[in-house]
């Protein structure tokens, strides 16, 4: 087993590798994020922590502190209706306003996406292609506030939802600029390159995001675009 690596648990399937060597982008963050860690087998469940804990980026958390982590790191095999309602219990049970999940799994459908991503989902990474480093990288984008969101899939469940402008639905909440801003997060742009295309600061951004997350009562960026998609602006 390479160093690192994420161990290959029964029939898991995560794969063992995943770093090329590259530094992980460096993020603007005050402080380093508690993290939880949920996984389905106790090999798995070891591993992760044991390399977390590794990492000066982190701060890990006991399985059962889960509900005041800033990131809960969710493994299973695959994306069961317990997967599922385990992610549910742990975002309403949470007593972090803040927390976000990042879900780990051999794949997801486009109803099981629509089923979480109002629960503070904000990325999923595919099993047998995520390593150790992925994994850490995908908890440090959340807490930057950036999601991992499979675009493909994102991008059919958005052209599933434009039925919705058929039956009436308005961008009800909305400012146009809030829509702008909206479609590109749904493209997977960040923040700063959201900024720099529409012509305002990082901080205009942040700041309309939280401003239209408070007013319509989301959760997080996530589940802003997920909101859009149901009113069919995206």
């Amino acid at each position: 087993m390479q160093p690192h690596a994420l161990p290959r648990a029964s029939s898991r399937g995560l794969c063992d590798e995943g770093t090329d060597g590259t530094p992980l982008p460096h993020r603007r963050i005050t402080r380093s994020p508690t993290v939880a860690v949920l996984a389905g087998d106790p090999l798995t469940q070891q591993g992760v922590v044991a390399y977390l804990r590794s990492r000066p980026q982190v701060d890990v958390l006991e399985r059962e502190d889960s509900a005041r982590a800033d990131m809960l790191v969710v493994l299973d095999t695959d994306v069961t209706s317990t997967t599922l309602a385990e992610i549910r219990s742990e975002a309403q049970g949470s007593a972090n306003a803040q927390m976000r999940i990042v879900l780990v799994a051999n794949s997801i459908t486009e109803r099981q996406l629509k089923d979480v991503i109002g629960h503070r989902l904000v990325g999923f990474l595919p099993r047998r292609q995520t390593g150790m480093q992925q994994i850490l990288a995908a908890v440090l984008d959340g807490w930057a506030g950036n999601a991992r969101l499979p675009a493909a899939l994102v991008r059919n469940l958005i052209e599933d939802l434009r039925v919705l402008q058929g039956t009436g639905a308005s961008p009800v909440g909305f400012t146009e600029r809030e829509i702008d801003i909206v479609r590109l997060l749904a493209e997977g742009w960040t923040t700063e390159e959201i900024a720099e295309k529409l012509g305002y600061s990082e901080r205009t951004i942040k700041n309309a995001l939280h401003s239209l997350n408070v007013r319509l009562g989301l959760r997080n960026r996530a589940h802003a675009v997920g909101h859009g998609a149901r009113l069919g602006i995206l």
